[in-house]
C-alpha cells in the first residue's frame, strides 16, 4: 500500500502509509496543494502507518509551507504512538488533535 492524498477545504486528507517510499512524493504534492496563508489541517484519521521518514516529511512541510500552523487531525492509536515517540508536538506550530473518546 502507498499514500493517497486528497485536497479538503482546510488542507489535505491522508490514507494508506506514509513511509520512506512515499514521503518525498507526499511532501512535494502537499507543498503545492496547500494554502500557506492559513493554518493547514492534515486529516490523518485514515493513515494506517507512518514511519520516521513520514514524520520527517510532515515536519519539513510544517517548517517550510505552514507558517500559520499545522494540525494533525484524528490519528489512529498506532500512528499517534509514533507521533508521540518522535515528539512531533515539540515542533513549533504543530499540534495533534485526537478524537474524544
Amino acid at each position: 500500500m502507498t499514500i493517497q492524498v486528497r485536497i479538503t477545504p482546510d488542507g489535505l486528507a491522508l490514507s494508506g502509509e506514509l513511509d520512506m517510499a512515499s514521503a518525498g512524493d507526499f511532501r512535494d504534492f502537499a507543498t503545492s496543494a496547500i494554502d500557506p496563508s492559513r493554518r493547514v489541517v492534515l486529516d490523518i484519521s485514515e493513515l494506517g502507518f507512518v514511519d520516521s521518514s513520514g514524520v520527517r516529511s510532515i515536519v519539513r512541510l510544517a517548517e517550510s509551507a505552514c507558517p500559520h500552523g499545522l494540525i494533525l487531525l484524528h490519528p489512529r492509536e498506532s500512528v499517534h504512538r509514533i507521533l508521540d515517540i518522535l515528539a512531533i508536538e515539540q515542533i513549533q506550530g504543530v499540534s495533534v488533535r485526537r478524537r474524544d473518546h
